[in-house]
């Protein structure tokens, strides 16, 4: 179990479906298990905070952006909901199945502003 486990079981205890944590070039840090693909992951992610993104496709389904705030971005697919929190290294995903989008931000941007003080 690596460091970064920690953070993953923390999101999932809390009831989000599906955590991970990627590096800016696309590595995997943590995931909780059978966390999802994402398509191009090192290309998505970045685009997800662009003037203009269109979504990210998820497992082959498209997750429609909703907005963004520069620190973090939000997704919608029907009831699902995902919140990617941009650190300084590295991104954090959070998915949940029957959740608002906006319950997963406050939950991931929590442990996003910890991980971004200490230098992440």
């Amino acid at each position: 179990m690596s460091g970064w486990d920690q953070y993953i079981t923390n999101l999932t205890s809390q009831g989000i479906t599906h955590a991970g944590i990627f590096g800016a070039d696309g590595s995997r840090w943590a995931a909780s298990p059978n966390f999802p693909s994402i398509d191009n992951l090192k290309d998505e992610l970045p685009k997800a905070f662009s003037l203009q993104p269109s979504g990210i496709v998820v497992d082959r389904e498209k997750y429609i952006y909703i907005r963004n705030d520069g620190t973090f971005a939000v997704f919608r697919k029907g009831a699902d909901g995902m919140a990617i929190v941009k650190l300084n290294q590295a991104y954090i995903v959070s998915i949940g199945i029957n959740q608002k989008p906006e319950i997963l931000v406050g939950k991931t941007n929590k442990i996003g502003e910890y991980l971004k003080s200490c230098g992440y």
